[in-house]
């Protein structure tokens, strides 16, 4: 017993762990596997039709792997409370939108309905919440040797 508790305390003191409020990793890990329900849907060919008619189907496959990768990355990460790598699964994420979003801001532009500025608007979200939470676990910021 007082070896898994001497582990316990090593493994959170290590650098390599951090812990967060219930609320906020949550709220993580519901963006992060939207992130990769989204990409998921995509991939398979279900996602919206404007995506595989703008960007074509091979490309849609590759930027849905992208997002799931990303997606389930962070949401275990978020879980698991590895910021480093939790700051790769965000890299990797924000390439996914990156790279839909120029698709969906073509459509926007041609396209007669409101409904695609939602996506557009839901896509400038996701990417300013990945650069906030980027910055925020900032290995300066949330390393516990500093």
């Amino acid at each position: 017993m007082a070896f898994r508790h001497r582990w316990e305390k090593d493994k959170a003191h290590s650098g390599m762990m951090f812990r967060e409020p219930r609320a906020i990793n949550g709220a993580q890990v519901i963006t992060n596997f939207a992130a990769a329900t989204a990409g998921a849907l995509a991939a398979l060919g279900a996602g919206p039709a404007f995506l595989t008619g703008q960007v074509g189907p091979l490309l849609s496959v590759i930027v849905g792997t992208i997002l799931v990768i990303g997606g389930v990355t962070g949401g275990i990460t978020v879980l698991l409370g590895n910021w480093w790598l939790e700051r790769v699964a965000l890299l990797i994420t924000g390439l996914g939108w990156a790279l839909l979003l120029p698709a969906c801001l073509s459509f926007a532009m041609t396209a007669r309905g409101y409904g695609i500025w939602l996506v557009v608007a839901l896509i400038f979200a996701a990417l300013g919440d990945i650069v906030k939470r980027y910055l925020r676990i900032q290995w300066a910021y949330l390393d516990p040797r500093r």
